[in-house]
């Protein structure tokens, strides 16, 4: 006989956790260990099988995700627009967090998203890493920017000596995710297959093993909807509309979108394919979305077939 399934909705803020009724017990915790603790007693007590839904809050949700998998309950991850439509086309139009909770449940029942599965302990500090990178690559920019404008001599002078300091920390973070990828032979084995695609560089194959570490485990098309590179169609009737892209994760669609620009000049395959589109008339835009779409599958089938090469 199948075991019953509890779908456990859970809005996630900076100090607490909303939890929908699956028990008598208060539905407000405190998003500390302790807290979460708690939970994991409570689900545990359960005699069905618990399914834990949360959506993306920017990283407020890692503490319970991961306390979560250490103890073999399983959790999805729900992308919040979803959840809201979803809420919409129910007709709940009221929010707090406790209708979130119990709308997270429902969405998780109806939808089944995808469950997280045990990430290694290197993937959060790449992660970091890439980020802090970026994060001071926009201050330098910022700073340069600044620069037209000093005023004076000592300003100018203040500002390029904190472009230089932004720049060896920059160099610093390269040579840290260096070690990190010299420490950890699945992370090199990922970094070395994908950049044996020409074009694809250090920080561009980093990204996308950090920002997308499904890569290998789903088809090329679900790669390129994450990734935020596969074309919709908008057809209605006799109307055919534009096939446009939208969605997906902001940073791999920048990363792939360099990625792409050099590869349009220096890689003959994707070379191939861009003037091939450009020569048809095709925008530019349209011819380099093209590559970074093929760019993606690529990547994908590279981490996906090992014994898959490059002729």
């Amino acid at each position: 006989m199948k075991k019953k399934t509890v779908y456990i909705g859970i809005d996630v803020s900076k100090p607490n956790l909303d939890v929908s009724d699956f028990d008598p017990k208060p539905s407000r915790i405190k998003n500390t260990n302790a807290g979460i603790a708690g939970l994991i007693r409570r689900i545990k007590s359960l005699s069905a099988e618990a399914i834990v839904c949360c959506e993306a809050t920017g990283g407020y949700e890692q503490l319970l995700c991961s306390m979560l998998m250490a103890e073999g309950i399983k959790v999805a991850l729900a992308n919040p627009a979803r959840v809201r439509h979803f809420a919409k086309s129910k007709g709940i139009l009221a929010k707090t967090d406790k209708i979130d909770a119990e709308v997270i449940a429902e969405f998780s029942r109806q939808n089944s998203p995808r469950l997280l599965c045990e990430r290694p302990k290197w993937l959060d500090e790449l992660k970091a890493l890439l980020v802090r990178r970026e994060e001071l690559i926009n201050m330098k920019k910022q700073e340069r920017s600044r620069l037209e404008h000093a005023g004076c001599r000592t300003v100018t002078m203040e500002i390029k000596r904190h472009i230089s300091l932004l720049s060896r920390r920059i160099v610093t973070l390269e040579r840290a995710m260096d070690d990190l990828v010299g420490k950890h032979a699945e992370l090199k084995w990922k970094y070395s297959r994908l950049t044996e695609v020409k074009s694809l560089g250090k920080i561009s194959a980093l990204s996308l093993i950090s920002f997308l570490p499904e890569l290998g485990s789903i088809s090329g098309n679900q790669a390129a909807a994450l990734a935020g590179v596969a074309p919709f169609n908008k057809d209605s009737g006799n109307h055919k509309g534009l096939r446009m892209i939208q969605g997906g994760r902001s940073r791999i669609r920048r990363t792939l979108y360099m990625a792409a620009v050099i590869g349009s000049f220096s890689n003959p395959f994707f070379k191939e394919i861009y003037q091939r589109l450009t020569g048809k008339g095709k925008p530019a835009k349209v011819a380099i979305t093209a590559v970074m779409r093929k760019m993606i599958v690529l990547a994908n089938r590279l981490l996906a077939d090992p014994d898959f090469q490059l002729s």
